[in-house]
């Protein structure tokens, strides 16, 4: 985004992690709407890894090799 334009037009830039997750309130749903049938996680998911496999799966997000990956404790 050009500069000018950010403060000429009053623009503002905001990041996010994980989006605008209100965790006490969301996560509940999340879970609902897994169960019902609604939200597709399994097919959102690049890869299973174990825990003690953590850092690889870091390298593999580093490289572009995987996007979502679950972490099985």
């Amino acid at each position: 985004m050009p500069l000018v334009q950010l403060a000429a037009e009053e623009r503002t830039l905001e990041g996010s992690y994980i989006g605008t997750c209100v965790h006490a309130r969301d996560v509940a749903r999340y879970i609902a709407l897994y169960r019902a049938g609604r939200l597709p996680v399994n097919r959102l998911m690049s890869d299973k890894l174990k825990l003690d496999d953590i850092n690889a799966g870091f390298d593999r997000l580093r490289e572009g090799k995987t996007v979502r990956q679950l972490v099985e404790f």
